[in-house]
């Protein structure tokens, strides 16, 4: 298009010349470029809108697109102290608005808003609460009670006419009245030593105790040491004369040692394992041995030798192996004396129908 800025221009060489012959060629350039101008938009600036439809026409121009609520207001009948507002989508109409409502409606803040109204919080509208809100929308019925489930948060609960009789009560004395409870007759009273013990855990091997103050719980070493008890640390020692022992964390066995045998010659004594006895009184001892030299015969042992001399009963003699045959003992005051018999002996009586012949024991 030969249009620069909106205005037409037609191609070069297109102009006719007068008595000359009009070239084919830039004739029908210029009518097909006249033609092509003529189903073009038309710009502004050439008496049209520069658009192919009416509503980029609209734009182009500047003018307002069709709208519903335009159309919905432009129907309307206006009078006096009228405001317009929506019924529906891209509907509307008018309503009163006084010269009050446009006092209010023209407050610039929430504060000023209340002072058009006479409104001030705490003095004569109440100030919001989350806790009264949350009463507000409680459903309420007969013998009911508000509780609070959260912080500014109510619920309802049952109150019996029961209830109400305990909590009209003055004082805590009224009150165990009323649930029938007398102290030291139907509950008990309270006792610091009792309250110790109910706070005592309830644990295996545990003892009560006190500790001179108040009831503690105790248990293994502790209670024991409380009780006087002995440690199983304790060792149990095995005196003289036994054995075994040893600490208390089991049964201990304490043994008495296996004594030896009792004889004129032993003695009160203890050992680490054993123990021995002295005789209360001399007892006789039976000789075993077989040699018929032997010298030493036991306390106790009788036997009858032949004297020059009679011997008193229970005098002291000396007694002795006879050298003139393997049979006979002889006193010191025979003939024939060998080897002296140890120990003391004495004279226990006669031998009857033997001359000179007595009885002896070993006493010593």
């Amino acid at each position: 298009m030969p249009r620069t800025g909106g205005v037409y221009s037609p191609p070069a060489g297109t102009k006719g010349v007068p008595n000359t012959t009009i070239q084919s060629v830039p004739y029908n350039a210029l009518i097909d470029d006249l033609t092509a101008d003529a189903n073009a938009a038309r710009p502004i600036t050439a008496g049209g809108t520069g658009a192919t439809s009416a509503s980029a026409a609209r734009t182009a121009l500047g003018a307002q697109t069709a709208s519903a609520a335009l159309s919905s207001i432009a129907g309307l009948a206006t009078g006096a102290d009228k405001t317009i507002y929506t019924t529906a989508a891209d509907a509307y109409a008018t309503t009163a608005l006084t010269p009050f409502g446009r006092s209010l409606i023209d407050d610039a803040d929430a504060a000023t808003a209340r002072s058009t109204l006479g409104l001030v919080i705490g003095t004569n509208v109440q100030a919001f609460d989350a806790g009264l809100q949350s009463i507000a929308g409680l459903t309420t019925a007969a013998d009911r009670m508000i509780y609070t489930t959260a912080a500014d948060t109510y619920a309802v609960a049952p109150l019996t006419a029961f209830a109400r009789t305990l909590l009209d009560d003055a004082d805590a004395a009224t009150a165990r009245s009323t649930l029938g409870l007398a102290i030291g007759t139907n509950v008990q009273a309270y006792d610091t030593g009792l309250a110790a013990i109910a706070a005592l855990p309830v644990t295996n091997g545990n003892f009560i105790v006190g500790n001179g103050t108040t009831w503690v719980a105790e248990s293994g070493a502790t209670a024991r040491a409380s009780m006087g008890a002995a440690s199983t640390a304790t060792t149990m020692t095995a005196g003289n004369g036994l054995t075994g022992g040893g600490d208390l964390s089991v049964s201990r066995t304490l043994t008495l040692g296996t004594p030896s045998s009792i004889t004129n010659d032993t003695t009160n004594s203890v050992t680490s394992t054993s123990h021995t006895h002295a005789l209360g009184f001399t007892a006789a001892e039976v000789y075993t041995g077989t040699t018929q030299d032997a010298t030493s015969l036991p306390i106790g042992h009788v036997l009858s030798a032949s004297t020059n001399t009679w011997i008193n009963r229970n005098q002291s003699v000396g007694i002795y192996i006879y050298t003139g045959q393997a049979m006979s003992y002889v006193t010191q005051y025979y003939s024939g004396l060998g080897a002296q018999l140890a120990g003391t002996w004495r004279a226990r009586g006669v031998v009857a129908g033997n001359d000179q012949i007595q009885l002896f024991q070993r006493t010593a």
